[in-house]
């Protein structure tokens, strides 16, 4: 293990015991691991800049997807131009986990994903940037970012489920699809309906959802994963295709792999990028190579 390695836990998290169980127990073979827990999520950027202001090479983030994604971002806004790079391990402690199911780590043992994040070597990976913010699991929008943002937790949990329970909590609760604008260069513009987008560097989201099956976190390509609203009588067959996503001949479900593309819409559009939620019109999304030194 690297002699400078911080783990940065999410304060709700700090206390819980299986938490401090694995901490230490990889502390008898690593003392020099120091953990930091920031106030609220605001404190996260400035304690990665004092860590890295130590001379510190690692950080782990313990917490859930938006934990992760708050310190990756804080890592990759550097300027990495005059300053070495920094690696990011993942003690996973949310209840979805979905960039460490993506990155095959043993979400159920936390000493062992502790362990991992101290000794393992890093792979260099792929960001996401919606516009001028950077995501490193999954950017999504329209109705599941939008239940997301204004439902309360009992319609969430119904979130990543079958087609039908997709769409017919749209039905439900009275939303409408959106209507959406897709610009990929070099292409016409292609106008849909959208019940749901995913844009993912990694695999999975909503607790496990497979949103990208061909996603590589090193192919420098964002997935697009589209769903548009079906026909009452047509709920098989989105059924059918959501299991076959990658399907070009699809009807309902588009996906595609882009270096670059936007997203617009007449109305704002309710996106979610890595657990931090986003509104706007128009979405530009980049994939950019290179990016990230991750631990998995």
């Amino acid at each position: 293990m690297r002699e400078q390695t911080c783990l940065v836990v999410h304060r709700k998290s700090a206390n819980r015991p299986e938490v401090k169980a694995a901490v230490k127990a990889v502390q008898r073979d690593h003392p020099e691991l120091r953990v930091v827990v920031p106030w609220n999520k605001a404190e996260k950027p400035k304690v990665v800049a004092e860590a890295l202001a130590r001379g510190v090479t690692r950080i782990i983030a313990g917490g859930g997807d938006g934990t992760v994604g708050a310190i990756a971002c804080a890592i990759v806004g550097r300027d990495r131009r005059t300053l070495p790079r920094v690696e990011l391990g993942v003690l996973p402690l949310g209840t979805a986990n979905d960039f460490a199911r993506g990155c095959d780590l043993p979400v159920d043992d936390l000493e062992e994903c502790l362990r991992i994040a101290c000794v393992r070597p890093a792979r260099r990976i792929d960001v996401g940037r919606c516009n001028k913010r950077t995501f490193i699991n999954v950017a999504s929008m329209g109705f599941g970012a939008e239940v997301t943002a204004t439902t309360p937790v009992e319609l969430k949990r119904v979130l990543g489920g079958a087609a039908y329970t997709l769409v017919g909590l749209v039905r439900s609760v009275g939303l409408t699809p959106y209507v959406v604008r897709l610009h990929v260069p070099g292409e016409p513009p292609v106008e849909s309906d959208m019940v749901l987008l995913a844009v993912s560097n990694a695999r999975y989201a909503g607790g496990g959802f497979d949103v990208g099956p061909l996603s590589r976190m090193d192919d420098g390509l964002l997935d697009l994963a589209l769903i548009r609203e079906p026909r009452t009588l047509d709920l098989l067959q989105l059924a059918a295709e959501i299991q076959d996503i990658t399907n070009p001949d699809n009807e309902f479900v588009v996906y595609r792999q882009l270096s670059e593309f936007v997203i617009e819409s007449d109305q704002k559009l309710h996106c979610n990028l890595d657990g931090e939620p986003l509104q706007r019109k128009k979405l530009r999304f980049t994939a950019i190579p290179d990016a990230l030194d991750v631990v998995f």
